[in-house]
């Protein structure tokens, strides 16, 4: 893992270590297996699987635990994020709802600490190529928290080389196959998509590149970018 990231996730550790283990979690029988319950209180935290948080992340707050006891395994669930450990179990579907409320409600510490995470897991992701996470999924889990998109993206120059490159043209690509929506998430990844910024990172590094196959995917993304640019309301055009 990174610096930066071990960093925020190190502090993610220091900050959430106010939240201790709660033996006696309150839980539906019927919907959560005790044994679950119990392998997971075993464990250390550090060491806790995705297999033993995947389920704790479906069920927490309504048949198993509240936010109190989810704070507990907040870092370790982050750290697996970041990792790529969790991507079979939704996270960004589930995870975002129980930490918009930390991002609102949580204490000053608590929400520098999640900030600080996101913009290293950002930046891992957008300068890793391969990354475990892709960009979109990174950027939909933050807008999901209630958090705006449009500074992570307007950090994508600090990371201008064939890993950002490539990054981007991913990100092309699966705005090209996702279904749009009108909300303020749609509206700051169009206006940055049709500013000068992404077109003249992928037109750099085409030209750059001497390794044919990097060259296609880049080529290929700046040909539909374009093309997408050119259908989209002059209004959103700069």
């Amino acid at each position: 893992m990174p610096s930066e990231l071990q960093a925020a996730v190190d502090d993610l550790y220091r900050v959430f270590g106010r939240y201790q283990l709660v033996e006696g979690v309150e839980y539906c029988d019927h919907c959560v297996d005790p044994e679950q319950v119990e392998a997971l209180h075993r464990t250390p935290l550090r060491h806790v699987t995705a297999e033993q948080l995947g389920p704790l992340l479906f069920k927490s707050t309504t048949t198993w635990g509240d936010q109190r006891y989810l704070n507990h395994f907040m870092p370790r669930l982050l750290e697996l994020v970041a990792n790529g450990e969790m991507n079979d179990w939704s996270y960004h579907i589930y995870l975002p709802p129980r930490l918009a409320g930390l991002w609102r409600s949580g204490s000053d510490d608590e929400r520098r600490v999640m900030s600080d995470f996101a913009w290293a897991w950002w930046r891992k992701t957008t300068s890793t190529w391969p990354s475990v996470c892709e960009p979109w999924e990174v950027l939909d889990t933050i807008a999901e928290c209630g958090q705006n998109v449009s500074p992570y993206l307007a950090a994508w120059p600090v990371h201008v080389g064939k890993p950002a490159a490539r990054q981007l043209a991913v990100l092309v690509s699966d705005l090209l196959v996702s279904s749009q929506q009108d909300n303020g998430f749609w509206r700051e990844v169009n206006d940055w998509l049709s500013g000068p910024i992404p077109a003249d990172v992928l037109a750099a590094e085409v030209s750059a590149t001497a390794d044919p196959d990097i060259a296609r995917q880049l080529s290929d993304a700046f040909e539909h970018l374009t093309l997408w640019r050119q259908s989209q309301p002059a209004t959103t055009t700069r």
